[in-house]
């Protein structure tokens, strides 16, 4: 086992937690308003997100983007949008769907990442293995056939024979060694000498 997987990691301070926390706060909010537009898409409104140009300071997240968010969760499909809305906007239920399938589909991969990026790099990681490329490269098919005259010198050596042998089961012609029930052992022979005897 490795020494430094047997040794206490070092502690997590605040700082990692607190990042961990923000990352997902900020999936969440996100997929508050990805939730929306797929409902709003679904309808037939076409692809919608809040106003980029609301607000202070103009971004595609921006004012419109925050204050939007009580609307949003309330069922409101126009909340934040920008005048005039489009037509067909997506219901309660259907936004509410959308939230829910979208906020699962995104909490669900940041997970999955957050595992990977933790066993991959994080202080438990495996320490000294080859990547599956090195695995392939020193024990795939590739690797067995640039040494089948070492490993199968009969078949693919240098003096292996020009055609293959073929047998048929219970053929015994060019046996080597001695055949079943008459090997060199004394429990196999006929008379078996005893301790005195020998």
């Amino acid at each position: 086992m490795q020494r430094e997987r047997r040794r206490d990691p070092y502690p997590w301070t605040w700082e990692i937690p607190t990042a961990v926390m923000l990352a997902t706060l900020f999936v969440i909010v996100i997929g508050i308003q990805l939730g929306r537009s797929v409902a709003n898409l679904l309808a037939g409104a076409g692809w919608t997100w809040p106003d980029a140009n609301a607000g202070t300071f103009p971004s595609p997240i921006g004012t419109a983007f925050w204050t939007s968010l009580p609307g949003v969760l309330t069922g409101h499909a126009d909340a934040g949008l920008p005048s005039p809305t489009p037509d067909g906007l997506a219901g309660r239920g259907l936004v509410w769907t959308g939230l829910a399938l979208t906020e699962i589909a995104l909490l669900t991969a940041t997970i999955w990442v957050g595992v990977y990026t933790y066993q991959r790099w994080g202080p438990g990681r495996m320490r000294g293995m080859a990547t599956s490329a090195e695995a392939k490269k020193l024990l795939g098919v590739t690797r067995l056939r640039k040494v089948a005259g070492i490993v199968r010198p009969d078949l693919y050596g240098k003096h292996a024979a020009t055609e293959p042998v073929h047998r048929a089961a219970g053929d015994a012609t060019d046996r080597p060694g001695p055949a079943l029930g008459q090997g060199l052992s004394p429990w196999l022979l006929d008379r078996r000498l005893t301790k005195e005897e020998r």
